[in-house]
C-alpha cells in the first residue's frame, strides 16, 4: 500500500513540473551547439561501452562442449 502511494506521489510531481512553463522552457531550450556537444559524449560513452564488450568478448571466450 506504501508503494502505492510513493508511486503515485511521484507520478504526480513529475507530472506537475512539466506543466510548469519555466520548466518546460528551460527543457526545450538547450541551443544546438550544447545539443550537439551532449550528443557526442553519449556516442563517445557507446562506443567506449561497446569496445569494451567486444574486447572482454574476444579476450575471454566461452567453449561449450
Amino acid at each position: 500500500m506504501k508503494e502505492n502511494g510513493v508511486t503515485a506521489l511521484t507520478v504526480v510531481v513529475l507530472t506537475t513540473s512539466m506543466m510548469v512553463l519555466e520548466v518546460a522552457q528551460a527543457a526545450s531550450g538547450v541551443n544546438p551547439s550544447l545539443n550537439n556537444f551532449l550528443l557526442s559524449i553519449g556516442a563517445g560513452a557507446l562506443g567506449g561501452i561497446l569496445g569494451a564488450i567486444i574486447g572482454v568478448s574476444n579476450f575471454d571466450p566461452v567453449k561449450r562442449g
